[in-house]
């Protein structure tokens, strides 16, 4: 095999025709591994970028296309276009992958990968990311939910049984995807399932509190990522990505609801869609629900373990936040949402640079806890019945609507506000970072 000088490896790097298509591969990886794991647009364009300046490739080159399913780049320069798309079919968050692909890059840099290194790493990181095992995702699904029940004043006999009925969901849904069946019915399986256990438990154990279990047992379910990115999209402009994050956000919650309808379907509780989960003091059952909350489902999201406990003081930090305005200073549900994801994630943000993480694997899984999927389903769980509502009815629905659509957008620019208060200034280091980096090349190349 020829020996390449470092002369000629930095001419690869720089000359943006040598291995064109080859460096238009690599982005495409970059591309589908990151919106496979729940990126948002915003952040898929910048690492592309940021892999196509290592690379040699000049940003005005280049026209990226991304859409929830393809991403498409056209490479053009006077007589010379090349057009590449791949398809992103598979969409399952992974906050280490995501990580992943960020450092690759940035190590790119600093250790002055050759091109055939770069593409090789890129190649290996789905079978080098571990991904937890499916049976502590169920445990997590369970515990999840189970945190949801007791932060909203359930009590410790409420946690225990959303623990069985939610796992009882997910082993439900789980065989479902195993026996092939559509991912929409297995999620309308579950919520079946899970509620149905809810509700048994319900009729034969007197206890108020058990109505919790009801509202918390399928709220595993709820598609968080999708549910942020469609927002964030869409607020920078990525429409089309976020109205289909949006559609698909509907047809998951949808699903839920109609599985949790079939089991209510013939012994309805009167008062499913009134239960209130607004707080009226502050508690330490709320501090242990937000917290159980966060880091539970940050498994689901495949955060590295050793993340675990920040994100859920991040799950706390949001939810006291939120329930302190709520309470003592009289803010409505979507205002203190949006307070609390905006001080959550300028912490956890600066925190991210001590952790050596990116910012958006520490506050999107943060910002879980704040979710108002029992605002959505109550939603659509009224639409189904609408027949059967009077006016009071109607009007609680629509509230339950609007509530949960502003506690989205609140927690959608919450979680961004770093980024939009210090866009300018967080672009400019990043690029002086950047051309440090490139000059280093520059010397090494000098010194061979």
């Amino acid at each position: 095999m020829k020996q390449f000088t470092l002369a000629e490896k930095n001419e690869v790097l720089e000359n943006p025709f040598i291995h064109i298509h080859r460096k238009l591969d690599v982005l495409l990886t970059i591309g589908k591994l990151l919106m496979e794991c729940g990126a948002d647009t915003t952040r898929i364009t910048s690492e592309m970028l940021k892999s196509a300046t290592f690379m040699g490739i000049p940003h005005e080159y280049l026209n990226i296309h991304i859409s929830y399913t393809t991403i498409m780049i056209n490479f053009h320069h006077k007589e010379c276009s090349i057009t590449v798309f791949i398809k992103t079919p598979i969409h399952i968050p992974n906050m280490a992958m995501i990580n992943a692909v960020s450092k690759l890059t940035w190590r790119a840099f600093e250790r002055h990968y050759s091109l055939t290194t770069y593409e090789t790493q890129i190649s290996k990181l789905q079978h080098v990311i571990k991904v937890y095992p499916n049976w502590l995702k169920g445990i997590a699904c369970a515990l999840g939910s189970a945190g949801l029940a007791y932060l909203f004043s359930g009590d410790i006999i409420a946690l225990l049984v959303t623990i069985i009925c939610s796992l009882c969901g997910y082993f439900t849904r789980t065989v479902s995807q195993r026996l092939g069946f559509n991912e929409y019915m297995g999620i309308a399986l579950g919520a079946f399932t899970a509620m149905l256990s809810a509700y048994a438990f319900y009729l034969h154990i007197e206890l108020g509190s058990l109505l919790y279990v009801l509202v918390c047992c399928t709220l595993f379910m709820i598609p968080g990522v999708p549910l942020i990115n469609s927002v964030i999209d869409t607020i920078n402009n990525h429409i089309l990505s976020g109205i289909t994050r949006a559609i698909r956000t509907l047809l998951i919650v949808g699903s839920m609801t109609l599985g949790m309808a079939m089991a209510l379907y013939f012994s309805p509780v009167p008062s499913f869609s009134f239960i209130d989960i607004k707080p009226h003091v502050f508690t330490i059952e709320q501090i242990i629900g937000s917290f159980m909350a966060a880091a539970s489902f940050a498994v689901l999201f495949n955060v590295p373990s050793r993340l675990l406990t920040y994100i859920g003081i991040g799950g706390v930090l949001c939810v006291s936040v939120r329930n302190l305005l709520i309470v003592h200073y009289g803010f409505s549900l979507p205002g203190a949402t949006f307070v609390g994801a905006a001080v959550m994630s300028i912490i956890l943000v600066k925190l991210s640079t001590w952790l050596r993480t990116s910012g958006p694997v520490l506050v999107v899984p943060s910002a879980i806890a704040l979710m108002p999927g029992i605002l959505l389903y109550r939603f659509i769980f009224d639409i189904l019945h609408i027949n059967s509502l009077d006016e009071s009815g109607l009007l609680y629905m629509a509230q339950n609507g609007i509530s949960g659509v502003l506690c989205i957008i609140g927690i959608a620019i919450g979680v961004a506000i770093p980024n939009v208060v210090a866009q300018k200034y967080l672009n400019q280091q990043k690029e002086l970072r950047i051309q440090q980096l490139m000059s280093t090349r520059h010397i090494m190349d000098g010194q061979s």
